[in-house]
């Protein structure tokens, strides 16, 4: 098990103004290092070279898939006022670009509308739900190594295909949050998550393609560094033409809005969907593979 924060961390190169320095570790692995994982290292960097306190947007395409190596960021700051700043940060690994995202920081003395009309969806809370461990017993050793750092329970699971939609209460299970900056990759990081589970929430498994991230937009609303638990929330109301979008929203227990989120994905086929249909079959599943 793994610490995020840790693994996130990012170094000032001396002499090089912004200019910082991080490793990629296969704790946060999927088939090659997270994209959440990749933007959250992207965001930090961002934040340290900034001249403000408080993430307001972050928005970054994920050009590429790196190696479990060590990688430069680079952070320009565009411009901005007084109250804010533009900030660009590229991810680089030799000679290929990972990701380049954009950044808003903002201060902390801004003054405007208020008004709260955001609601929690009505789900269950963590505690009266079985955690993904729990509801796949041994499998769960051959799932992601990023799943070993992670706690995830799940409102609705392998049912039968219905509405795009996905609930998911997820935690860390050793990285401690003790301020709004890591809270923040903390949101960003449950916001790459509910793409795929949203998308496939509406179709049977074996699934024909997978589904990889082009984007990740986060908006964040407000911090909960306390919170143990956030219940992340996904809506993918259509797919069509290869292409998927997410709508997504992070939440407290208490029901406070913390981030909003897009993700957009383009799907692939499947490598491993000959291999999932005999897997079916074997389990006594009828498989149309029309």
């Amino acid at each position: 098990m793994a610490d995020f924060l840790a693994d996130t961390q990012v170094e000032p190169e001396p002499d090089r103004p912004g200019r910082f320095r991080a490793a990629l570790s296969p704790e946060w692995a999927v088939w090659g290092p997270n994209g959440g994982y990749l933007a959250a290292i992207a965001l930090r960097a961002g934040m340290a070279a900034s001249r403000l306190s408080r993430p307001a947007s972050f928005h970054c395409h994920f050009l590429a898939s790196g190696a479990f190596a060590p990688v430069e960021v680079q952070v320009a700051s565009l411009g901005g006022g007084k109250r804010a700043e533009s900030l660009r940060i590229d991810v680089v690994q030799g000679d290929r670009m990972l990701l380049a995202a954009t950044l808003w920081m903002v201060g902390d003395d801004l003054r405007g509308f208020e008004h709260d009309f955001g609601r929690r969806p009505d789900v269950p809370a963590p505690a009266a739900l079985r955690s993904y461990r729990d509801l796949v017993g041994d499998e769960y050793a051959e799932w992601y190594p990023i799943w070993r750092s992670m706690d995830g329970r799940p409102v609705r699971f392998r049912e039968p295909p219905g509405e795009p939609r996905c609930h998911t209460w997820l935690r860390f299970t050793d990285t401690p949050v003790a301020d709004r900056a890591a809270d923040a990759l903390r949101q960003l990081f449950w916001l790459d998550f509910p793409g795929w589970n949203a998308t496939i929430a509406a179709h049977p498994w074996p699934f024909r393609f997978i589904a990889p991230n082009l984007d990740l937009t986060a908006h964040f609303h407000a911090f909960a560094p306390d919170a143990d638990w956030t219940l992340t929330e996904g809506h993918v109301p259509l797919a069509r033409d290869g292409l998927v979008s997410c709508v997504s929203r992070c939440w407290t227990e208490d029901g406070r809005l913390l981030a909003t989120g897009t993700t957009k994905h383009l799907c692939r086929p499947n490598p491993n969907y000959a291999a999932d249909v005999e897997r079916a079959r074997a389990m006594g599943m009828v498989v149309d593979e029309e």
